[in-house]
């Protein structure tokens, strides 16, 4: 069984999000790992974390919503300037037998996490959010 260090990879998830997708407010991405084959999520904001009360609010909120997808928190972290947040998040399903199910469901996973990251945004500026 394959170990990975969740801290030091959710940090490169921020810094990556920040230097290489800056012009993306906000948004999720599928990750393959190559060693294994298995696939997580990550989840970033583009939106001053460190300065903006409701960038806070925004990221608290998605990571709150996790629970409700069945999906773990692996590990969340702030680019070095404080201005991008990272989650990186494994869904807790039963695993699909074939490679074709095993995709279905990252792709199921990613829309969810599309949802909650916009109903948090939405939340985060007074709007009222639909579950």
């Amino acid at each position: 069984m394959i170990r990975y260090n969740y801290a030091e990879f959710v940090n490169a998830l921020a810094l990556y999000a920040r230097t290489r997708l800056s012009a993306v407010d906000r948004g999720t991405l599928l990750i393959k790992i190559t060693d294994d084959g298995s696939l997580l999520a990550g989840v970033f904001g583009n939106d001053g974390y460190a300065r903006d009360a409701k960038a806070r609010m925004e990221a608290n909120l998605v990571r709150n919503r996790l629970k409700d997808l069945s999906a773990n928190e692996l590990g969340f972290a702030l680019s070095p300037d404080g201005h991008t947040w990272a989650v990186l998040v494994k869904a807790d399903w039963q695993p699909y037998q074939t490679a074709t199910g095993r995709a279905f469901q990252m792709e199921m996973l990613k829309a969810s996490l599309d949802d909650v990251l916009e109903g948090a945004w939405r939340a985060a500026d007074g709007e009222p959010v639909k579950h």
